[in-house]
C-alpha cells in the first residue's frame, strides 16, 4: 500500500510546500517533478522488498514518467492532471478486457492473497472495473471544475478515503466466500 500511495504523499506535501512560495502551475511542475523520483524510489524499492515489481505498479511509474515528463517539458499541467483519467481507464478496461476473453486479470494480480471461487473472483473484478471507471470520471470532474490546489489535494484526502471506503464494501464478498479454518 505506502508504495503506491507514498508517491501521491509526496506530491501532495510538496505540492503544498511549494504552493506557499509560487503559483498552483510551478508548484504542480515541482510536485510532478518530486512524483516521479518517488515513483522510481517506490519500483526500486519494491524490486528490493519482494524481488519483483507488480504490472500495476510498472504500468503506473510509465505512465507517471511520461505525463511527468509531457507536463514538465511543455509547461502544460493539463497532462499530468489527466494521468489518473488514463490510469484508471486502463486498469478498468484490462480488467473488463480480461474477462470477455475468459480470463481474470484481478486474480492473477490477487490470486495468492485471497482464496475465492471464480464466481466472486468475477464479481471483484466487475466491481473493481467498474469503480476504476467511477475514478476516472470523478478525477475528469474534479480537475475541470476545481482549482489546481483542490485537484491536487483531492488526490490524497479524497480518492484515498473513497477508495477505502470502497474496498471496505466489498469486504463481505470477500469475507463470505473465504475459506473456513478447520
Amino acid at each position: 500500500m505506502w508504495t503506491d500511495l507514498g508517491p501521491v504523499i509526496a506530491y501532495v506535501i510538496v505540492f503544498n510546500l511549494a504552493r506557499r512560495f509560487t503559483d498552483s502551475d510551478t508548484a504542480l511542475y515541482i510536485g510532478t517533478a518530486v512524483f516521479a523520483v518517488a515513483i522510481i524510489i517506490a519500483v526500486i524499492h519494491s524490486k528490493m522488498k519482494t524481488g519483483q515489481v507488480s504490472t500495476m505498479l510498472w504500468v503506473t511509474a510509465v505512465i507517471v514518467l511520461g505525463s511527468a515528463a509531457i507536463t514538465i517539458g511543455l509547461q502544460n499541467p493539463t497532462v499530468f492532471k489527466m494521468k489518473p483519467t488514463a490510469l484508471n481507464i486502463l486498469f478498468g478496461i484490462s480488467i473488463l478486457g480480461s474477462l470477455a476473453m475468459g480470463k481474470n486479470l484481478f486474480r492473477l494480480m490477487l490470486g495468492e492473497a485471497f482464496t475465492l471461487p471464480d464466481k466472486a473472483w468475477r464479481t471483484l473484478a466487475f466491481r473493481w472495473a467498474l469503480f476504476f471507471f467511477f475514478l476516472a470520471a470523478l478525477n475528469e470532474y474534479i480537475w475541470r471544475n476545481y482549482s489546481t490546489d483542490f485537484w491536487s489535494n483531492f488526490k490524497l484526502m479524497g480518492m484515498f478515503p473513497i477508495t477505502f471506503a470502497f474496498t471496505l464494501l466489498n469486504l463481505p464478498l470477500l469475507m463470505k466466500h473465504m475459506p473456513k479454518d478447520p
